[in-house]
């Protein structure tokens, strides 16, 4: 299998920093550069950014009048900077998991940005921090804004999750959906009904993907027909259509998907989105607009072109075993705005002549036992619903999904899980052998 093509992003992350080696590896890669960008290294050298780019601690990245940038990091996080902006990576470290050594702080000298951050400080919440010159900003949720408003004023607002907002004077937290201003360093944060406003407002994208590797060739998802798609929201459970139109922006978002009467569009907030070499994409909206206007709320997909029907029945007797560690999912999301992180999944296939027998298995960050579910042997087919799936502690749930890809390289399931304790838990996933 070809290595993972990865593009998107639009996040950011702030706070202190340490100089580091020209030789050290990578921190970040800009997946999108418009306008003068430039970064200034922690030795005083100055280069001009294109997409590709990379960089590393110590470096500051720079916007001009009409420069903007999307930064995607190791760990996954993403930053939107905007015109006129100083962003300044301070001390980043991260080995490809969470090991207890993992650092992402950041500073935000100058203008505003917007950010989902990722695997750093997920599990301890002081190995992140964004800082400005009036305040500092802890991770406890996944999206956040930061602007200024004037040098010594700052405007923050939460998308999803919680924000801790410190300066001499104290904390505040700014919970999903709130906003606060912080004026000076010795004034105490406040709450406020403003939200700052980031231009040109543009729905932010997410790369859930495995971490980069330089070097790696980037091969997106294409526009046209013929496409199939899984989808699940609050509203609905996972479900199907095929033979769809599909729309994908230039950082892989599926934008629209029609076959001639019923339409998926993406809605306002906040959207994510991935693919795999092209195959196949997954992604999430806050919402989803369909034919008749109607909203779904937390729309999660996964589009791709189903696997011929003679390749499934062409595959050798025997197993395939699908994982993450060979894909990627979708930040899952509970229907009350909660999140949680899809942390192993796996789906192993067993074909036999003219049989296929499946078992699917999903771990949530929430969840103590995955939730599991081995489907009764069944003709071969291009895809396939669990309506069974169980933790064994009172915990239930569903998934639907689909073989993509000639040969079947990849696999995409939507899903929603419920706990026994807390609440309904949506996602999607791509899995790949």
């Amino acid at each position: 299998m070809t290595r993972a093509s990865f593009k998107h992003l639009l996040p950011f992350v702030l706070t202190a920093l340490l100089p580091v080696l020209a030789q050290a590896a990578a921190a970040a890669r800009l997946d999108f550069v418009n306008g003068e960008v430039r970064a200034l290294s922690a030795s005083g050298e100055t280069r001009s950014l294109a997409k590709g780019s990379e960089l590393q601690t110590g470096d500051t990245v720079l916007t001009g009048r009409d420069g903007r940038a999307q930064l995607r990091f190791t760990d996954g996080a993403l930053v939107s900077l905007q015109p006129q902006s100083e962003y300044r990576l301070d001390n980043y470290r991260f080995a490809g998991q969470a090991d207890g050594q993992e650092r992402g702080f950041f500073s935000l000298l100058k203008g505003g940005l917007r950010t989902l951050t990722g695997l750093i400080g997920r599990a301890n919440r002081d190995s992140y921090k964004v800082s400005t010159a009036v305040a500092t900003i802890g991770i406890r949720g996944t999206e956040f804004t930061v602007t200024y408003l004037d040098p010594e004023t700052i405007a923050i607002a939460t998308g999803e999750g919680r924000i801790e907002v410190c300066n001499r004077a104290g904390c505040i937290i700014v919970a999903s959906g709130e906003a606060a201003v912080v004026r000076g360093h010795d004034q105490l944060p406040q709450l406020t009904a403003s939200r700052p406003r980031l231009d040109p407002a543009q729905p932010m994208l997410s790369d859930v993907r495995p971490p980069f590797v330089a070097g790696d060739a980037v091969r997106g998802m294409e526009s046209g027909p013929d496409y199939s798609m899984q989808f699940a929201s609050n509203a609905t459970v996972p479900f199907g259509k095929d033979n769809l139109t599909a729309q994908f922006s230039g950082l892989d978002l599926l934008v629209q998907a029609s076959d001639g009467t019923h339409s998926f569009s993406v809605g306002a907030g906040l959207a994510e989105a991935a693919s795999r070499d092209g195959l196949i994409g997954w992604g999430r909206w806050s919402q989803a607009r369909l034919e008749d206007a109607s909203v779904l709320d937390n729309f999660h997909y996964v589009a791709g072109r189903l696997t011929p029907l003679s390749d499934i029945t062409g595959l050798g007797d025997g197993t395939y075993t699908y994982t993450l560690a060979n894909g990627g999912a979708t930040t899952a999301i509970d229907i009350n705005a909660g999140v949680q992180t899809l942390t192993a999944a796996s789906l192993v296939a067993n074909f036999s002549s003219s049989i296929m027998n499946l078992s699917l298995n999903l771990q949530l960050s929430g969840n103590a036992n995955p939730f599991s579910e081995t489907l009764s042997p069944t003709a071969r087919s291009q895809t396939f619903v669990f309506d069974g799936l169980s933790d064994g502690q009172g915990g239930f749930g569903q998934a639907a999904g689909m073989f993509v890809g000639a040969g079947a390289p990849y696999v995409g399931i939507t899903y929603q899980l419920q706990p026994y304790f807390g609440a309904k838990v949506t996602g999607s996933a791509a899995l790949g052998r």
